[in-house]
């Protein structure tokens, strides 16, 4: 025999020993990973399975619940008819359902120019007050800054040069 054949035999044990390892562990050791990595298990003991429904189960599942709305629809409709009898004014809709769903409301044009009005007025009040706002930081930057300028009078703006003195013109008639 030779060493590239006791190699391969070696290798099939190892190979044989980590699948028992893995069945009496509940690891698999078949997944490509690092070698670096540990071996995972393929599912926790406490996992649960997913079970399936037969066909009957969902089937009595689903009448169940037919019976449920069935129940619920035959109250509305009742509920319907003892105020359709109250009130012989009202017709009621063939389904029932309508009578129960309130109607929706809605503002009156004068109530509407109010709310705008005064939405308008606080806008104004959130402008006026940022524009204040901006003009004090603009007199802040302006203001001498710093104990130094403090001490002395000076600002950081340059004063302004002085122009050369300049000829009156006079108009000529």
């Amino acid at each position: 025999m030779n060493i590239q054949d006791i190699v391969v035999e070696i290798d099939a044990e190892i190979s044989i020993l980590q699948q028992v390892k893995a069945l009496l562990t509940g690891t698999s050791t078949t997944e490509n990973r690092k070698p670096s990595r540990p071996a995972t298990t393929s599912l926790p003991s406490n996992a649960r399975t997913r079970r399936t429904l037969s066909a009957e189960a969902r089937e009595k599942i689903a009448d169940a619940q037919r019976a449920r709305w069935a129940k619920s629809r035959k109250a509305v409709k009742k509920a319907v008819r003892s105020t359709a009898v109250a009130s012989t004014a009202k017709k009621a809709t063939p389904s029932g359902l309508r009578e129960t769903i309130p109607k929706k409301r809605t503002l009156s044009v004068g109530a509407r120019a109010k709310i705008a009005a005064a939405q308008k007025t606080r806008w104004a009040k959130v402008r006026e007050t940022a524009k204040k706002a901006t003009s004090a930081k603009v007199a802040k930057k302006s203001a001498p800054v710093g104990k130094t300028a403090a001490k002395t009078g000076a600002s950081k703006t340059k004063a302004p040069i002085a122009a050369a003195p300049t000829t009156p013109v006079t108009a000529v008639s």
